[in-house]
């Protein structure tokens, strides 16, 4: 038995899913904000449980004071993560997440210093974002190491949660975040439409705020990162025209009308919804002369990718793979770690063009 992990939001969608694959790998102890949730949940996994509220700093760093890790599976992240990040601290205790959202690594990262004097590690996005992206990125490099930009094209979702959804329209904003020589610059809704080909021919995608444009230089090393995701025409358009509607109305309006929108969303995504709705990646990497390879990594569907990766990985920090820091997942466990927990697998895409 490997060292004890905490599971915050373990009466989740996500993280009910993961506490029931954890058991009987790690010392497990789940917990929440739900005690009578998380007694249910106890009494079926016989596992022991702990209740507090993620603004108790008090509470969180006492109920963590035992816990050798702590992996936060409740969203939204925007709310959750800091307050637990600053807990672990408090309590040296190494800080995992599921979470996507760009601006929470943001913040974790200017952690960094803090995290290493205290000989804690920060690795946010052991979900499907950004391990298996993370991974995509790293593989590419390893394989052609003279890489100056990396252009990520991610086929479009098919399986969406309430609470993934909520969590995507608080990110709403006028623009799109690039990085652009080390710089995160911001490009116009609906700019800088590029195709890829995700196994069955070229796709339109359109430029879109993903965690890698934040996290992928410190896996890579490579300064030059933008993100695209496959949409229909018809979502383009409606893409496009919010970001006019955001200009005149202001992005907070935009923010409120996706939050509505979600609160109609089903709670969790259908079995068959899922069966149908595994991703496929490619990453474009262009070398000095701007010639472009390209790899291929295919995963489950969003929900089944995060329970394998997110669960191999609190087992491996447990076991004592951690570095203090903030860290990508690549970094501690390699760019093949979506293909030994079961979760993806690269296919090479044969040709070299001018991109």
């Amino acid at each position: 038995m490997s060292g004890r992990v905490l599971l915050y939001g373990a009466t989740g969608y996500s993280g009910s899913e993961i506490a029931q694959r954890l058991v009987g790998h790690v010392d497990l102890v789940i917990a929440g904000r739900n005690a009578e949730a998380l007694q249910e949940l106890s009494t079926h996994l016989g596992v022991p449980w702990r209740s507090f509220e993620v603004a108790d700093t008090a509470a969180a760093t006492a109920a963590l004071a035992d816990a050798d890790v702590l992996l936060n599976a409740a969203g939204p992240y925007a709310d959750t993560a800091m307050p637990l990040a600053h807990a672990c601290l408090h309590a040296r205790t190494h800080y995992l997440d599921i979470g996507g959202e760009w601006p929470v690594f943001a913040a974790l990262m200017e952690l960094d210093e803090v995290a290493e004097k205290a000989g804690v590690m920060l690795l946010p996005g052991v979900g499907l974002t950004i391990a298996a992206s993370d991974c995509l990125l790293a593989r590419a490099v390893e394989l052609w190491p003279d890489t100056k930009a990396l252009h990520l094209g991610i086929s479009r979702a098919h399986a969406m949660s309430r609470g993934s959804a909520k969590s995507a329209a608080r990110l709403f904003e006028r623009g799109v975040i690039m990085r652009e020589d080390g710089q995160l610059q911001a490009v116009p809704l609906g700019a800088a439409p590029r195709s890829f080909d995700f196994g069955e021919g070229l796709r339109d995608t359109v430029a879109m705020s993903w965690a890698d444009v934040v996290t992928g230089e410190k896996t890579t090393g490579v300064a030059s990162i933008s993100v695209y995701s496959e949409l229909p025409w018809w979502q383009r358009a409606a893409y496009r025209a919010s970001g006019l509607y955001a200009s005149l109305a202001g992005a907070g309006a935009m923010r409120k009308a996706g939050a509505r929108m979600a609160d109609s969303w089903p709670r969790s995504p259908g079995e068959e919804t899922r069966s149908e709705g595994e991703y496929v990646m490619v990453v474009e990497a262009l070398d000095p002369w701007r010639r472009s390879r390209s790899l291929r990594l295919k995963t489950l569907d969003g929900y089944g990718t995060t329970v394998l990766t997110a669960s191999a990985a609190a087992e491996g920090v447990a076991m004592g793979q951690a570095e203090a820091g903030f860290r990508t997942p690549a970094a501690i466990f390699g760019s093949r770690f979506i293909e030994t927990c079961g979760a993806g697998v690269f296919e090479p895409v044969t040709g070299v063009h001018a991109a």
